[in-house]
């Protein structure tokens, strides 16, 4: 029995249907590392239909960058029977640490779970509730409190949905007022001048 088989038997049933078209993306992207990268010859209506649909079910998350590929989520992985990745012992061991405390990996330090949520939000198409569970592992009642305490902190919050169906939340660029050009001060009259406009009406 292979390492892969193996695998497959020990994950959890998904109770998500997919076809043999969603299958392969999905296998196919399990086998890249998580990264999901859809046939270029697929036509765009049937990628974004695809696409749309891993994201409303939790199946992948969409990339933080524009041109960066969309990644497998846990359910993604179960939805095909077989187990997710366990994450490094760096990472679990930062989980344990305080949230105030970023953990650093290979020099870097890693943003909390409230700056990774804010930074999904920031995006120009924002994030969904299930690319937001993705990113932070909360559970979807937890994200929703989340973004509760990010509204009553004052903060503008948009839901509205994407070309592709799915409902995203949004933070808002801020809008800078332009300042109004300065009104132009009439010269004051000084007795002199009043004199010199009075003498031509006299005469």
């Amino acid at each position: 029995m292979t390492a892969t088989n193996a695998t497959a038997i020990t994950a959890a049933p998904s109770t998500v249907l997919l076809n043999r078209t969603e299958a392969g993306l999905l296998q196919a992207a399990a086998a890249d590392g998580g990264r999901l990268t859809p046939p270029a010859a697929m036509k765009p209506a049937t990628r974004t239909r695809l696409l749309g649909r891993f994201l409303r079910d939790g199946l992948v998350i969409a990339p933080a960058e524009a041109d960066g590929p969309y990644r497998l989520t846990p359910a993604g992985y179960r939805a095909i029977r077989l187990a997710p990745p366990k994450p490094p012992r760096a990472a679990k061991a930062g989980a344990g640490a305080s949230a105030a405390v970023p953990a650093i990996i290979d020099g870097a330090a890693v943003p909390s779970k409230k700056a990774q949520v804010l930074a999904l939000l920031r995006r120009e198409r924002g994030a969904t509730l299930a690319e937001l569970t993705a990113a932070t592992g909360w559970l979807p009642h937890t994200t929703r409190a989340a973004l509760s305490r990010i509204r009553t902190g004052g903060q503008a919050l948009l839901k509205a949905a994407r070309p592709d169906d799915a409902i995203a939340y949004r933070i808002p660029a801020p809008v800078f007022p332009v300042a109004a050009p300065p009104r132009a001060r009439k010269p004051r009259r000084t007795p002199v001048d009043e004199a010199a406009v009075a003498a031509p009406a006299a005469a």
